[in-house]
């Protein structure tokens, strides 16, 4: 059973400019070239990095996220099951948009991993069956809305969202999430985990001490690393995978331009990967992994378009890709698409 996974989806202001047709949006173009891979695999997730608004309004402008429902139904018909929803931008949109996120997604036949609108609904795990799996996917960040400073901080009206917070419950709280979701009926945990800094393709102190506790704890089958949009290396720990990042699938980011941190954007800011990630159970009922990627580049240029990316079709991107993927030894034995 094959799980593809995305880099970061976010919709710059300039993205929606690209999709905009007078008073609607159409994003279709954007992922059509992608969606052969995507619908390839079994189960598809992204990480959705932005609000969503069923009107339109309060539209991506500056560091504030927003996009109109189009950007779902774009999603779900470039073959994507589900989001991954927490990131640093999941309150851009206030409360409100929280709850309007999770409704145009499942109004769009996808699924939400990531805070719920209020206390009865926490709003994860995301349960994805195939093949005979039950997959449980749960999404954490270091911050939810922003604040600089306090990573600790939860959203004003919104205390359930600490259990979307990593630095709130730790990686045992993590672990317990996974357990639960095991007790539940589910076969394999993903995690999507919001980490690590901006603009820089090597893992953290704190991404790798996180990827090893939870991977060794026996809980957590694969991690999917999301933000700091560059491509990060995938690494085995004991036995499962983990990509610390998976740079930006779709976005504006573009060299010379400031990141939150104080870095700027490099050319790699638009690579991405696509990983597929295999499952496969014998049987003894034990379960191993393996992993092909799919590098991806944003075509700014000529519409925002994600283009598969090969060593023919563009050199300089592929090596990117692949020697950071590869960083530190090839330490998750990934293999490029054809």
């Amino acid at each position: 059973m094959t799980i593809a996974v995305s880099g970061d989806e976010i919709p710059h202001a300039a993205v929606l400019a690209a999709a905009r047709r007078g008073t609607t949006w159409d994003f279709d173009p954007m992922f059509a070239q992608l969606a052969p891979t995507i619908r390839a695999a079994d189960v598809a997730i992204c990480q959705l990095e932005t609000p969503l608004g069923a009107t339109g309004a309060n539209l991506s402008h500056g560091l504030v996220m927003g996009a109109p429902t189009a950007f779902a139904t774009a999603l779900r018909g470039a073959g994507f099951d589900g989001c991954s929803t927490a990131n640093n931008h999941s309150f851009d949109q206030q409360l409100a948009g929280v709850g309007a996120t999770r409704e145009i997604l499942h109004r769009a036949g996808l699924q939400a991993a990531g805070p719920g609108a209020d206390a009865a609904h926490p709003g994860q795990p995301a349960i994805y069956r195939a093949k005979g799996f039950t997959i449980a996917q749960l999404s954490y960040s270091y911050t939810l809305d922003n604040t600089v400073g306090n990573i600790r901080h939860v959203p004003v009206g919104a205390p359930w969202a600490a259990r979307n917070l990593y630095d709130v419950v730790g990686a045992r709280g993590i672990e317990a999430d996974a357990r639960s979701a095991r007790a539940h009926g589910a076969d394999l945990v993903l995690v999507s985990m919001h980490w690590g800094e901006e603009q820089d393709p090597r893992p953290t102190a704190e991404q790798r001490r996180l990827a090893t506790e939870l991977l060794s704890s026996g809980t957590v089958d694969y991690i999917i690393g999301n933000h700091p949009h560059v491509v990060q290396p995938c690494e085995r720990i004991d036995g499962r995978l983990v990509n610390y990042s998976l740079g930006n699938a779709l976005s504006d980011q573009a060299a010379g331009i400031v990141a939150y941190g104080g870095r700027r954007s490099t050319e790699a800011a638009q690579d991405g990967v696509i990983a597929l990630v295999t499952f496969r159970r014998d049987a003894s009922g034990k379960v191993t992994t393996t992993e092909k990627f799919r590098p991806t580049r944003v075509d700014r240029a000529h519409g925002y378009v994600i283009r598969p990316v090969t060593r023919a079709s563009d050199p300089a991107s592929w090596q990117r890709t692949n020697s950071a993927l590869r960083a530190g030894g090839d330490r998750c034995g990934a293999t490029p698409l054809p």
